[in-house]
C-alpha cells in the first residue's frame, strides 16, 4: 500500500496478510525511522566505536530487535535529521520529522 495527501492510506489487498501463510518480511531489510528520545531510543556511550544498529540502544531498539528475529527480517535504524515527531506547516503544507520521512521518502 502507500500514503495519498487525498487517499490518505491506500491498502493493495495482495500486501495484506495471508491467513498462517508467511508476512513477506523474510529476509528483507526494512528501515525504521525515529527520533532520540530516552529511554525509547538513545545512542550507546562509545556509539562512535560503533556501527548500525549497534550504536543505539532503548526499549524501541529492544523491541525491534525481537520483532525482526520472530518475523525473520532486518532493520535499519535511522534517525529523522531534524529530531522531530512531524507537523504540518500551515502555509506550505508540508511536514516535517518522521512523518515528513514517512510520507516523502
Amino acid at each position: 500500500g502507500y500514503w495519498s495527501e487525498v487517499d490518505k492510506m491506500v491498502v493493495n489487498p495482495l500486501d495484506g496478510p495471508l491467513g498462517n501463510e508467511s508476512s513477506g518480511l523474510e529476509n528483507k531489510t526494512i528501515i525504521v525511522t525515529t527520533i532520540l528520545e530516552s529511554p525509547y531510543v538513545m545512542m550507546k556511550k562509545n556509539h562512535e566505536m560503533l556501527e548500525g544498529n549497534d550504536r543505539y540502544e532503548g526499549y524501541c531498539v529492544d523491541l525491534a530487535t525481537e520483532i525482526a528475529k520472530h518475523c525473520g527480517f532486518k532493520y535499519k535504524l535511522t534517525i529523522v535529521g531534524d529530531g522531530k515527531y512531524g507537523a504540518r506547516d500551515a502555509d506550505t503544507k508540508i511536514w516535517n520529522g518522521m512523518v515528513g520521512e514517512l510520507v516523502y521518502g
